[in-house]
Order: structure tokens, then C-alpha cells, then sequence
């Protein structure tokens, strides 16, 4: 017998009451993602089905550029070798950063742990532009590396515009997104298990094999989920160190829309996106099969062993790797040539002057200030509401709705650049602030909900509900008891996507009028037409700034606890 009529409007309506906070919390979120993102992606999609005559003629409804796109062998090629250069720069930043991070590990003082991260993180917040300008200096002909090669007796090597540029270059900007998660694992790591395995004879290497590569797995492949996923979706490191012989989808993306075949950007970005959605799908298959299988105990206890000379002699190469672009830009910005020569004949300071002098820098300077300014205080104010949302009151529905807030995290930056570029037209608001604050609040959002949810997870519920207890008012209460919990991460998370914001460049190239420029998008375009150190003035620059800003964040991490949650707990909790 069913329920009366009145019964069943009286339980949607309690249901309707309790979730309400929640619903309430989130809605602006996913209003946004609605609007801002899920529009311009389906914007994009319908104009995937549009054909440009030679005439100038728009055709919609057709398949004709689809059909162009599968028959063309050239895009072909095009994709081999993107999923080629993915491949290779995952395979190679697996093989770098996973004794990187059990090296880490091992070091017995917390603070020589933490400065370690510390090093190999704080680069991670330094411009894109920067550390590829600093490998250009380095891989050119006349470079750090050919001037080491012929003091030793050697020949020089092309090194710069190959493939072999763009891998180097791609390891060292997305090592830190392999080395987090094998961290994680490694934290999770009993070290009675590794101690057992060698009181019952087994030797260094079969203690690796057996113990602790199996139960890192589900780091390892987190980390190489991560870096293809982002490979492949790169396009300022491959435009720029390619030289136009590396050619990947989102490069030709870039060139479809210059030469205004737009149908055919769209189709291409569509593409891109379907490559990563595939290749996630196959990790995560390849994730849930490693966790079915790994039953290991978890804990947070730190490795027993000291480093040992062997793992921090790795660590001294890999600092080096990490920072030596860096150091090749500061020492770079005060040579007195115009070119990359290394050593500096002499040494100069005009190319900070010539910084100052140049037209459009400081109004690209302005706009990048403002955009990250807006869309970092509007993610952060949507981002903590969010994350309040889903650990405090857990709506119906919050699985789907988080999944769906950390959606833009899949498409690469190219696909949504492009996809915000004909919407914002299609719109009216191409070419303004708010367009361009908007799409960045939809990729910062995510970083920020990640950091607060984290944080919110460790907090004490019984002081806001004592609040309420007392008469506070939901926002009250709030204010007065879990605010002063995650204070720092609130400041660490907005940080972060203030320098997310900053620093973009493969989504907001496609986004400005040709009246406008932000920073990292006025350096990509000088970096493409000049060569002088007035570029490595800049980035010098932008380094210190971003070095104060690590340290700042590392800091507030430490103090919310958001670092030891997202390097442990979270992960326990996905599994």
C-alpha cells in the first residue's frame, strides 16, 4: 500500500528543508559553471557543425568539417604526435619523479622534508613562460648546455627546437604534479612492511619490487594521469620550443583559429578533449584495478630509514634540474648582448631599463591585476561556499555536483580558451574585464574547492553547531567558529588562484581583443619575436615575487593543515 498523497509532499518538503543550506551554498557555483562553462562548451560543440566557404560563406548543420578532419592525414599526424609526446613526457617524468618523491621521503628531518618540497614545488608558481624561456637559454645553440659540452672538449648539439626541447622542458614544469601524489602514497607507506620484507632475506631491489613499488601504484599512476592529461593539452611550451617543427592539437588549434577556420578550431578542440576524457577513462580503469588489488595497512609514519648518499645525490641533481633554469634567467638579465650567449661577456643592467620603456607592458601588467584580483576574490568566495556545502551539509546529489565543480579540471585549457572565445562573442562581452574574469573563475574554481574541502574536512563541527546552539545565524556562526579554522587556507587557497590566474597563458591567448594583453600573454608574443634578455629582466622579476609567494603558501599550508589532508587523507578517502 502506498503512502498517502499529503505524506509524500510532507517528506519532499523535510527533504527540501534540510538540503536547502547546502543547495543554497553551492548554487552560484554551478550557476556559473552553467552559464560560463557548460555554455561555451556547447556553444563550441554546435560550432563544430558549421562549414566556412572560400567565399566567406557560413554553412550550418553540416558534418563537412568532421569529415575534413578524419580524412586530412596531415591532423593525423598531428594527433600521433601529441599522444606520442604525452607518452614520452609522462614515461620520463615517472622515471624522474618517483625517486624524487622516495627520496623525499626518506629524509628523516621534517624541515630538510619541507624544504625539499619546497624546492621542487616553489618553480611550480613561477611563470610557464619564464622557466620555458629559461630552457630556450639553456638548449640554444649558444646556450648554457653547448657552452658546458665545448669546455669539456665536445661537440654541440641541436637540441633546441626538437622534440627533445619540449620534453625537457615539459618534465621540468610538470614534475611536482608527479612527485604530490607518490608523496601521498609514499606517507601512506607502513615501513614495517619494508623492514619485514628484508629480516626475511630480501635484498634492496626485491624489497622494491615486491613492497613498496606495489602498494606507491596508486600514486604513480595518479601522478601519470596528471601529466599526460596536461601534456597533451600544453601549448605555449611546445608553440615556443617547438620552433614550428613539434607540432601538437592545441598548436593547430591556435593556427586554425589566426586563419579563421573556426568550424575546424572547434572540431580539433573537441578532439583534444575526446583524447583526454579517453585516457583518463583508461588511468582510472587502471586506478580502481591497482586499488581492487592492494591491500596494504595505511599509515602516515615517515620512513625509517635516513636518505643515505646515494638518494641525496638524486636529490642534488634534481635540484639543480629544477632550479637551473631559474638561476640561467636571473644571470641571463644581466648580460650586455642582445643574445643568449653563455657565459655573459660582460655584465649589464640596460635590459631592466629596457623593460620599463616598453609599450603595452604596463597596461598588460594593469589588466593581468585585475583579472586575477576579480576572479580570484569571486573564486574564492564561491570555492569555500562550495566546499562548505559538501562537508558540512552534504545536499542530495553532492557526489554529482562536486564531480561536476571540478569538471573544468578535464578540459584541456585550449578547448575551453577557443570554446570562451565564440561564446563571449556570440554574447557580446568578447573583449572586456568581465569576460575575461569570468572564464578564469571557471578554472580557478576547482583549486580553490580541492584546497577548502581539504581544510573544512579537519575542522571541529561542534563549534559551529554550539554557535547555533547559542542563536547564531548560519553565517554567524560561521564567521565566529569555523572561520578562524581554515583562516590560512582560505589565504593559501586564494593565493594559489590568484597566481593560477596570473600566470595563465593557453586559455587567455585566445581570449583578448587586439586592444588587450595580459602579462604572461604580452611575454609569450615577445618571446616569439624577440630574443634579448629584456625577457629575462621580466621573468627575473616575476621569479622573486613567486619565490615570496611559495613561501607565504607553504606556510599557510603548514598552518590550516590543508597539506597533510590533501597528502593523506583525501586520498584515503577516494580509495
Amino acid at each position: 500500500m502506498s503512502p498517502p498523497a499529503s505524506d509524500v509532499r510532507t517528506g519532499r518538503a523535510d527533504a527540501l528543508r534540510r538540503n536547502r543550506p547546502g543547495y543554497l551554498l553551492i548554487g552560484p557555483s554551478v550557476v556559473l559553471l552553467l552559464a560560463v562553462f557548460v555554455g561555451g562548451m556547447l556553444t563550441l560543440l554546435e560550432y563544430s557543425f558549421h562549414r566556412v566557404l572560400s567565399d566567406g560563406t557560413d554553412i550550418s548543420g553540416t558534418l563537412a568539417t568532421w569529415r575534413d578532419l578524419v580524412t586530412n592525414a596531415h591532423r593525423w599526424d598531428v594527433l600521433r604526435q601529441t599522444v606520442e609526446l604525452g607518452v614520452i613526457v609522462t614515461a620520463v617524468t615517472a622515471l624522474v619523479g618517483w625517486p624524487t618523491a622516495y627520496a623525499l621521503h626518506r629524509i628523516r628531518s621534517e624541515a630538510l622534508r619541507y624544504l625539499g618540497l619546497f624546492v621542487v614545488f616553489a618553480p611550480l608558481l613561477t611563470s610557464v613562460i619564464a622557466r620555458t624561456y629559461g630552457w630556450e637559454l639553456i638548449l640554444g645553440d649558444d646556450g648554457v648546455l653547448n657552452a658546458l659540452l665545448g669546455a669539456v672538449g665536445l661537440g654541440g648539439v641541436k637540441v633546441l627546437y626538437t622534440q627533445t626541447s619540449v620534453v625537457v622542458a615539459l618534465v621540468h614544469i610538470l614534475l611536482p604534479f608527479m612527485v604530490f601524489p607518490l608523496t601521498s602514497s609514499l606517507r601512506q607507506l607502513d615501513p614495517a612492511l619494508v623492514d619485514a620484507a628484508g629480516d626475511l632475506g630480501a635484498g634492496p631491489f626485491t624489497r622494491f619490487r615486491r613492497v613498496v613499488l606495489p602498494l606507491t601504484l596508486p600514486g604513480l599512476i595518479a601522478g601519470m594521469q596528471l601529466v599526460f592529461a596536461l601534456t597533451i593539452s600544453s601549448f605555449a611550451t611546445p608553440a615556443l620550443l617547438g620552433g614550428g617543427r613539434v607540432q601538437v592539437m592545441a598548436t593547430t588549434v591556435y593556427d586554425d583559429v589566426n586563419n579563421v577556420d573556426w568550424p575546424m578550431a572547434a572540431a580539433v578542440s573537441y578532439s583534444l578533449l575526446a583524447v583526454a576524457v579517453v585516457a583518463l577513462a583508461l588511468f582510472g580503469m587502471l586506478q580502481r584495478r591497482v586499488r581492487r588489488g592492494n591491500g596494504g595497512g595505511v599509515t602516515a609514519a615517515a620512513s625509517t630509514h635516513s636518505a643515505g648518499l646515494l638518494w641525496s645525490t638524486w636529490l642534488g641533481v634534481i635540484y639543480v634540474f629544477v632550479l637551473a633554469p631559474l638561476v640561467v634567467i636571473v644571470v641571463n638579465s644581466f648580460s650586455s648582448v642582445s643574445y643568449g650567449a653563455w657565459p655573459p661577456p660582460a655584465w649589464s643592467t640596460k635590459w631592466y631599463a629596457n623593460l620599463f620603456a616598453q609599450e603595452g607592458l604596463g597596461s598588460a601588467v594593469v589588466l593581468s591585476l585585475e583579472v586575477a584580483v576579480a576572479a580570484t576574490v569571486l573564486a574564492t568566495v564561491l570555492g569555500t561556499a562550495a566546499a562548505l556545502a559538501f562537508v558540512r551539509y552534504r545536499p542530495a546529489g553532492a557526489r554529482v555536483l562536486e564531480s561536476f565543480a571540478l569538471s573544468p579540471t578535464v578540459v584541456p585549457k585550449v578547448a575551453f580558451g577557443f570554446a570562451g572565445f565564440v561564446f563571449l562573442h556570440r554574447i557580446s562581452l568578447f573583449g572586456g574585464v568581465l569576460g575575461l574574469v569570468l572564464t578564469h573563475v571557471v578554472v580557478t574554481l576547482p583549486f580553490v574547492l580541492i584546497v577548502m574541502t581539504a581544510a573544512l574536512v579537519r575542522t571541529d563541527a561542534t563549534l559551529d553547531e554550539a554557535a547555533a546552539d547559542l542563536g547564531a545565524r548560519p553565517l554567524r556562526a560561521f564567521l565566529a567558529a569555523t572561520l578562524p579554522q581554515v583562516r590560512s587556507a582560505v589565504v593559501a587557497s586564494a593565493l594559489f588562484a590568484f597566481i593560477v590566474s596570473f600566470d595563465e597563458v593557453d586559455m587567455t591567448v585566445f581570449l583578448l581583443s587586439p586592444q588587450q594583453n595580459t602579462l604572461p600573454v604580452w611575454m609569450f608574443t615577445y618571446m616569439q619575436k624577440y630574443q634579448d634578455p629584456t625577457l629575462a629582466a621580466l621573468s627575473s622579476i616575476l621569479i622573486a615575487v613567486a619565490v615570496l609567494l611559495a613561501a607565504v603558501v607553504a606556510v599557510l599550508f603548514a598552518r590550516s593543515g590543508a597539506l597533510s589532508a590533501l597528502a593523506g587523507d583525501r586520498q584515503r578517502q577516494e580509495g
